[in-house]
């Protein structure tokens, strides 16, 4: 019994690994679609999309301010792209949950797909509020522009750092679970 579990459990976890791999593999030049995601992944990534359309909004609504004009398309590729790592890593996410449901049902141990899942909700965390930051400082320097509030010291050229930071990170996941592979 004990051995037939423990070729199942090799068995689920090769799977998983050639699945990331062509998953990874495919999706390298194209990212899924939010409709491919599971109800749970859409649900964690929902508060970083609408962080990225209020960015998006606030470098609309504020095209004469100097701090949208200065950040402009950088940051504005920087968000989509974190947007994108962020969607590609919440299908790997749905992977991980599906193997750490088979190994808790077979009796196996899920500590490792669930620390990865774990950092992959913190990612997308720390992403949303990167962003949402950006479009406060966008939307406090218009304020300001316009004299409605006091100035507020500006630490733009950070909050952008940190974005790339939290991007960079989402593509070291994404390596980690290909390298990793959970065997």
């Amino acid at each position: 019994m004990g051995v037939a579990v423990l070729f199942g459990i090799i068995v689920i976890l090769a799977g998983v690994g050639i699945a990331l791999a062509v998953r990874t593999k495919n999706s390298a030049s194209s990212f899924p679609h939010p409709s491919e995601l599971s109800g749970e992944s859409r649900s964690t990534l929902r508060p970083l999309r609408q962080a990225v359309e209020g960015f998006e909004q606030a470098l609309k609504s504020n095209k004469s301010v100097d701090a949208s004009q200065i950040l402009g398309n950088q940051a504005k590729e920087s968000v989509q792209q974190t947007l994108r790592e962020a969607t590609k890593m919440m299908s790997n996410r749905d992977l991980l949950v599906g193997l750490a449901r088979r190994l808790s049902n077979q009796g196996g141990d899920n500590s490792a797909p669930l620390e990865a899942i774990e950092r992959i909700d913190r990612n997308i965390a720390e992403a949303t509020k990167a962003v949402d930051s950006l479009t406060l400082k966008i939307t406090q320097a218009a304020l300001v522009e316009n004299n409605e509030i006091p100035e507020i010291e500006s630490d733009l050229p950070e909050l952008i750092n940190r974005l790339q930071n939290v991007s960079q990170s989402f593509d070291e996941v994404n390596q980690n679970l290909n390298e990793d592979n959970f065997s």
